[in-house]
């Protein structure tokens, strides 16, 4: 063969494996992509705007066309609208079908750099009824406050869920952009788990920008109750490739479902390691845990928030939350709880009311050596929370010790010191003459998001940490006796409780568990649908018997074994409630989270009586909404009569013979720990932040 003809052929080779080439990489990917993006008030290209096949990201050049190559998952082209610009149709289905794919971006409100805040709302998993009443009070918000936009962080719940959702609450009828992210029980039956949500919602990671922040959103995963159609590495892939394309001087702000797979949020994937920190960032906002959580790590804020229509899994207050990001970047995030009134009523026969920064949730209101205890939250950040001493007489406040982060359940006043636990596992020893600090540790809290189980104090011994990671601390010193983390169990409400030689410890989904207080050593566990569930406080009948008041359920446990003694399900009652029961003459006095108050037989769990409270303002009790009579505060029993506070913003007291009302002090907020009473006051702190004496 000559010279001649062997170039000629190995010239048709390679213009054949060109070909070939570009016709395998077209029918596996579907590219090549080409399109442009244009300023709507002109028609005008717009350059230098990053756009998306879902892996490859490129930018536009000075007549704003691109091209993307595309790979084998592409489903859709997704332009990232920059600061400055805003469209709603942000992205376009990948298909044969179409030519060019063309995006129009409008000139924002927010100018690029600006400061601006948006509103955060997650897991409300509706169903075919559609989003309930509380979409009133978002959407009134968003017309006061006037974010830029709205986000919900996931879980619209099923395929119900997913298909209703955007009808009930979209851009449209919201008057203000709304975003959603993709959550585990947004995976459902279909070709891929994403199927169904992408065909409504569109990519499930995608960015946009807002004056100075780079936003990017992504999706719970790979995969949630379904498999995912993507692979583990997937959206890592594509976000390196995406912040790669983003101005170094832009802050991010990253949206999932879940928390940060790193602490140290640096991602690794393909051998890979991609550094956001690196990148700017300043927050990962999420929901899934349905609590509301700030904390701050190394510069990031970690961003949780609840539902807004019904309390969280650790009966955390129902809410929406505002984002405010200024121009330095620097954020600060304020909650609007469903139903609080903004100036609470002033408190009825008030001696005095003195109004704390914060709010009180869950912490009973001690009253010692003259002296009234407290403790109160603050799910914003910044933040000031604490412990708190007042005068008796006056109110006057006689001391604040500032916490590291929210004290949403019990202190412990003994022996002139006051221990606390923050959610963040702080534990605190404090002089309660002074509020000095005498010592202060750290409880691992294993798997646990937060710490909203309440502490126990018994011969010498300070227990507490949460569910997934528990402690024994020395109340002298506060150094560790001993730990038990057991990275089990979601947070709960429940305080842990001290019986002989065990120590009941309660989560949420998992279990109640008997540890040897001496060791932390596990005894038993009961792992009963209506033992596992719970939100309220067991209480010991007598050495042998457990009393614990489950959702619909009330079960006598032997404490010997933990095994089921006895159980009686109460039809249409709830029992999430995080109070404990009371125990008098073979009744047990049981705080509901949907039917007020009930007295209840020991010996075959029959319902003496019920006593009624209002709806509740702010829902607290898990799936609790509605019409719901909520009381997650301890009664009192003195002299035949109980006290104690309801979510509807009133101290009650009843007859604990027939449970008939005798008297009702409105308060104007809900109150939600135990009450202390005197022969003629009634000490209380309501979730508006106010400590009060009410004269008898």
């Amino acid at each position: 063969m000559s010279k001649k003809k062997i170039v000629l052929l190995c010239v048709a080779l390679a213009v054949l494996l060109a070909v070939g080439l570009t016709l395998y990489f077209t029918l596996r990917t579907g590219g090549p992509y080409t399109g442009r993006v244009t300023l709507a008030s002109s028609g005008e290209g717009l350059a230098n705007v990053s756009v998306t096949d879902g892996r490859n990201v490129v930018k536009t050049a000075e007549d704003g066309s691109f091209t993307l190559p595309g790979y084998r998952k592409t489903r859709f082209i997704t332009v990232t609208a920059p600061a400055g610009y805003w469209t709603e149709q942000y992205y376009i289905p990948a298909s044969g079908d179409t030519e060019s794919y063309d995006f129009t971006l409008e000139e924002s409100d927010i100018p690029a750099g600006a400061a601006h805040t948006f509103l955060q709302i997650s897991d409300t998993e509706i169903g075919e009824g559609g989003v309930g009443e509380w979409i009133d009070h978002v959407k009134g918000l968003a017309d006061e406050l006037e974010p830029a936009f709205l986000v919900h962080t996931g879980d619209l719940c099923y395929e119900a869920g997913i298909k209703r959702h955007i009808e009930d609450m979209n851009t449209e009828n919201m008057g203000l952009p709304v975003r959603y992210l993709l959550g585990n029980h947004d995976y459902v039956d279909g070709k891929y788990g994403e199927e169904l949500f992408e065909s409504l919602y569109g990519p499930t990671w995608y960015s946009f920008e807002v004056g100075n922040v780079h936003y990017v959103v992504t999706p719970f995963g790979p995969g949630g109750d379904v498999k995912s159609g993507y692979s583990a590495d997937d959206r890592w892939r594509w976000l390196a490739n995406d912040l790669e394309n983003t101005d170094p001087d832009m802050k991010v702000v990253m949206f999932n479902h879940t928390k940060s797979p790193s602490e140290n949020y640096v991602l690794e994937f393909d051998r890979k390691e991609l550094d956001l920190k690196a990148h700017n960032l300043i927050a990962w906002v999420y929901g899934h845990y349905h609590y509301n959580y700030v904390q701050e790590n190394d510069g990031v804020l970690n961003i949780s928030t609840a539902r807004p229509d019904c309390g969280g899994i650790d009966s955390s207050a129902s809410g929406t939350r505002l984002i405010s990001i200024a121009e330095d970047g620097t954020v600060t995030t304020q909650m609007y709880y469903y139903n609080l009134p903004e100036t609470p009523a002033a408190v009825e026969n008030a001696a005095f009311t003195v109004q704390l920064e914060g709010n009180v949730l869950f912490c009973d209101t001690v009253l010692d050596g003259g002296k009234v205890y407290t403790a109160t939250v603050d799910d914003d950040w910044p933040r000031r929370c604490g412990v708190y001493c007042l005068d008796a007489s006056t109110g006057a406040v006689a001391w604040f010790y500032e916490t590291v982060n929210s004290v949403k359940n019990n202190i412990v006043v003994r022996d002139g010191r006051v221990y606390a636990q923050d959610c963040e596992g702080n534990v605190y020893c404090l002089d309660a003459g002074t509020g000095k600090a005498l010592w202060q540790s750290r409880v691992e809290l294993g798997t646990g998001l937060a710490a909203s189980s309440g502490i126990a104090l018994d011969d010498g011994v300070l227990y507490a940490g949460c569910a997934a990671g528990v402690a024994a601390l020395s109340a002298e010193t506060g150094e560790t006796v001993w730990e038990n983390v057991r990275n089990r169990g979601e947070g709960s409400p429940a305080e842990f409780v001290v019986l002989g030689d065990k120590l009941l410890v309660s989560s949420h989904w998992d279990a109640l568990v008997a540890l040897d207080k001496t060791t932390g050593k596990e005894l038993w566990k009961n792992s009963d649908e209506d033992v596992r569930f719970r939100s309220s406080t067991p209480v010991a009948i007598d050495d042998a018997t457990i009393l614990v008041a489950d959702d619909d359920a009330v079960a006598l446990l032997d404490a010997a074994t933990g095994e089921i003694k006895q159980k009686t399900v109460l039809e249409e009652k709830s029992l999430s409630s995080s109070a404990q029961p009371v125990l008098a003459d073979g009744v047990a006095y049981i705080p509901t989270s949907d039917s007020g108050l009930l007295a209840v037989s020991l010996a075959d769990g029959s319902v003496l009586w019920q006593a009624e409270v209002s709806g509740a303002m702010v829902f607290t009790a898990p799936y609790t909404n509605g019409d719901a009579e909520t009381v997650e505060s301890t009664p009192v029993l003195l002299d035949g009569q109980l006290w104690f506070g309801a979510s509807d913003g009133n101290v009650y007291c009843v007859d604990a013979a027939d449970g008939s009302v005798v008297k009702t002090y409105a308060v104007g907020a809900p109150v939600f720990g135990k009450v202390a009473v005197t022969a003629d006051s009634v000490y209380g702190a309501d979730f508006s932040g106010r400590v009060f004496r009410i004269t008898r």
